[in-house]
């Protein structure tokens, strides 16, 4: 088995393998961290992850949810680890069978793979067909399964061709005091099979527990509405499931800690489940969670637009260019940084890269005044 992970992460949860069947088939193997094993009821580790609910990330480090020496007992680094997996067949025409296996077991990880290492080797550009050479550990494992994740993503109705770009950011704090703001694409060859991948086990173990009774903390999205946390499994429309619950995070987050619980007990004989239905420390902890989520993500954003703020000062930026998101709000280009303009001309049609004034900047109180130059043609 192995990992792909940033060069950064030191939490790793998830892994994959890929086996041979007869008749061109293959064996899916998706390998989940198990720090649940360890962990009693109401044990001083567990009040711990109910306060924490998840790992909080700032540039430079992050505050885990579990402590360095759970993380480094558990982490799914090299060598032999115990995991809980999922096991799917998949024929030569990319369709799963019907009957996934789901086990604990001690497995070996042969390689941590990091993103930075191999994605000069295996992007949208190169390293994709059999045809070339093996640049990396896994990569025929790796290329298959992109085909399968795009697959995937065709068979949930969810697979764009010609998707605008998405970026991630990355924010680092440099020896000499400046500011270092990374991008990468989101979508990659490598992002597409590890999330693909990561749904898939995230929704038919959510269909388990769904169909032995068993409350969790499951994802949900009726149709028309907003993406929310409940107990009872409802189907998820923006991802085109009809079962989602978090699973394959649980050395992160409080969400799938629980819910791997509840998913260990149908598969362990010694093993009871965290929370019966209609339990109420179940249901406080749908609250607890949403909310801890809900504020990390608000100062993860508070963050990314501070230190994006003090780049344009580091720069003595004049102007900058930007994308209209919609009528006056833009994300500037390179930056994670959405802010209103002045002056937008309301014809302007969102995805417009326009060029913008900087009239004003104050870091420190968050506070960028932006005015509309011309359209970038």
């Amino acid at each position: 088995a192995f990992s792909i992970d940033d060069v950064e992460t030191s939490e790793i949860d998830d892994a994959l393998s890929v086996q041979d069947l007869p008749g061109g088939g293959k064996r899916v193997g998706i390998h989940i961290a198990v720090p649940t094993l360890a962990i009693a009821e109401n044990s001083p580790i567990e009040t711990l992850i109910k306060q924490r609910q998840s790992t909080a990330y700032y540039p430079g480090g992050k505050i885990t949810m579990l402590p360095n020496n759970w993380i480094q007992t558990f982490s799914l680094d090299e060598g032999k680890r115990p995991v809980l997996s999922l096991y799917v067949e998949v024929d030569k025409d990319f369709q799963v069978a019907s009957a996934p296996q789901t086990r604990l077991e001690n497995l070996s990880i042969k390689h941590n793979l990091r993103i930075q290492d191999i994605e000069p080797h295996f992007n949208a550009d190169t390293g994709l067909s059999e045809n070339e050479p093996v640049r990396f550990p896994c990569q025929p494992q790796l290329r298959w399964l992109y085909r399968f994740a795009v697959e995937r993503q065709k068979q949930r109705d969810r697979y764009e061709e010609n998707r605008a770009p998405q970026y991630d950011y990355g924010i680092e704090l440099l020896s000499d005091g400046q500011v270092q703001i990374s991008r990468r694409e989101r979508g990659s060859p490598i992002d597409t099979l590890v999330s693909e991948m990561m749904i898939l086990a995230n929704s038919t173990w959510a269909e388990m527990l769904h169909d032995n009774g068993l409350p969790g903390l499951f994802r949900v999205q009726p149709a028309l509405g907003k993406v929310r946390m409940s107990t009872k499994s409802e189907p998820h429309i923006g991802m085109g499931v009809q079962h989602y619950g978090w699973f394959t995070s649980p050395l992160r987050r409080a969400a799938d800690y629980v819910n791997q619980k509840q998913l260990i007990s149908l598969i362990d004989p010694a093993a009871e489940a965290r929370f019966k239905n209609g339990d109420p420390g179940l249901f406080a902890e749908v609250g607890n969670f949403e909310s801890a989520y809900t504020a990390y993500q608000d100062f993860q954003r508070d963050l990314e637009s501070y230190w994006s703020l003090v780049w344009l000062e580091q720069q003595n930026a004049v102007e900058t260019q930007a994308q209209i998101l919609k009528e006056d709000l833009v994300r500037i280009d390179g930056l994670p940084l959405v802010v209103r303009v002045t002056g937008i001309p309301p014809e302007l049609p969102p995805r417009t890269t326009v060029k913008l004034k900087i009239a004003e900047i104050d870091s420190e109180k968050r506070f960028i005044a932006l005015s509309y130059l011309n359209a970038v043609v």
